[in-house]
């Protein structure tokens, strides 16, 4: 899954104008968030995921943590949107689900707005906390 892909299904360019509002203006210049892709897929084979399932789901945590902090989110909180994400859609959907899920995204504005909404969700939850 591409950036430009992932990007389609989470947006998070109002999320970062909202929090700009709340936050000081160190916001944005904190330093990303170290992603470790072998210890994501470790950590969700332990769970009980297959390798391959384990490597969807971290693909993903990874690009939305790249597109997050790109669109504004500092980093913490890109990092609790994104874990929030994808445990929902990990609820929804197995690992190869998901996958056609985002394919389909790319071509049915109905389903990236589902997916979009899930992020929207979890960014809200934290913004309101």
């Amino acid at each position: 899954m591409t950036s430009k892909h992932f990007y389609s299904i989470v947006n998070f360019s109002l999320v970062a104008v909202s929090l700009s509002f709340f936050s000081p203006p160190s916001f944005a210049q904190s330093t990303p968030v170290v992603f470790n892709q072998q210890q994501c897929i470790d950590g969700l084979v332990k769970e009980g995921l297959k390798q391959n399932q384990a490597s969807i789901w971290c693909n993903s945590t990874q690009e939305c943590l790249k597109e997050s902090q790109k669109q504004g989110l500092p980093p913490e909180t890109a990092k609790t949107v994104c874990n929030c994400t994808m445990k929902e859609y990990r609820k929804r959907y197995s690992a190869e689900k998901f996958k056609e899920v985002v394919k389909q995204s790319q071509t049915n504005p109905k389903i990236a707005k589902e997916l979009r909404e899930v992020g929207e969700s979890c960014f809200e939850s934290i913004l309101f906390e």
